[in-house]
């Protein structure tokens, strides 16, 4: 079982930096939000919610943090973890790494598990933990999963800048020059969800990002990320996140 000393959540200020460093252990780090620039000797990488990294002990590496700064799930994985992986093919001295809407859904899932003490917690965030090396070992043998292509990141940043507001597939379409059709297909297939099923969890990530870094009052909250009612935002958030907007607040 793994022990609680072994995950954390860290937040990192906007711009923020960290000088080059080392660890003593590995570690695997899940972004939920945000993202950095890593220097690894001669190469730099830049990591963005969804990213998987897998650190080994002993590399130097440094961080560069963005306006938004990051929100990084933190895992010190069992040695079982690793001779699983390096069993697989994956380089573990190559820092590897991966990115895809199932590791985010996947830190999401965890982090909501990680404000539960029910009795069956802890299996639970062991499972999900599990879950999350196996794709991750699986991906990084496969190879860099495709990058979307420009005209759907802006699609997808266009949900973002106006979840708080009424707009209809034709509104993105347009905004990302495409047809509706075209962009409904190339959306699930690039982010494994459909244009309502991503805003709507972009809308619950953002009010649970408020609750957590302000004192709006929950009906507030639910106005400002596109929902209709308290009662709306609510229904959503725990089913998403196994708990109410209230009871999330509290734990953070």
């Amino acid at each position: 079982m793994l022990s609680s000393d072994s995950l954390r959540v860290s937040d990192y200020a906007p711009f923020g930096a960290m000088k080059p460093h080392t660890h003593e252990d590995a570690s695997l780090g899940v972004v939920l939000d945000g993202d950095f620039v890593e220097q690894l000797g001669s190469s730099e990488r830049r990591y963005e919610r969804g990213c998987v990294t897998l650190s080994p002990a002993g590399v130097t590496h440094s961080q560069n943090f963005g306006a938004k700064g990051a929100r990084q799930i933190i895992v010190k994985p069992e040695s079982e973890w690793l001779v699983y992986l390096a069993d697989s093919g994956v380089r573990l001295c190559d820092a590897p790494f991966t990115h895809g809407l199932q590791f985010f859904q996947l830190g999401c899932k965890l982090l909501g598990e990680l404000h539960r003490d029910d009795a069956v917690a802890s299996l639970a965030r062991e499972s999900i933990l599990l879950e999350i090396v196996a794709r991750f070992g699986r991906a990084s043998v496969a190879g860099p999963a495709a990058r979307p292509p420009a005209w759907l990141v802006v699609a997808r940043d266009y949900l973002h800048a106006h979840m708080s507001t009424s707009f209809s597939m034709k509104d993105v379409a347009r905004a990302a020059g495409r047809h509706e059709i075209h962009l409904a297909r190339e959306f699930r297939r690039y982010f494994g969800l459909s244009v309502g099923s991503y805003l709507r969890q972009a809308r619950t990530e953002r009010a649970a990002y408020l609750l957590r870094n302000s004192r709006f009052s929950v009906t507030v909250i639910a106005l400002r990320c596109g929902f209709a009612s308290h009662a709306h935002l609510c229904r959503v958030f725990k089913a998403h996140f196994g708990v109410s907007p209230s009871h999330y607040r509290t734990r953070c």
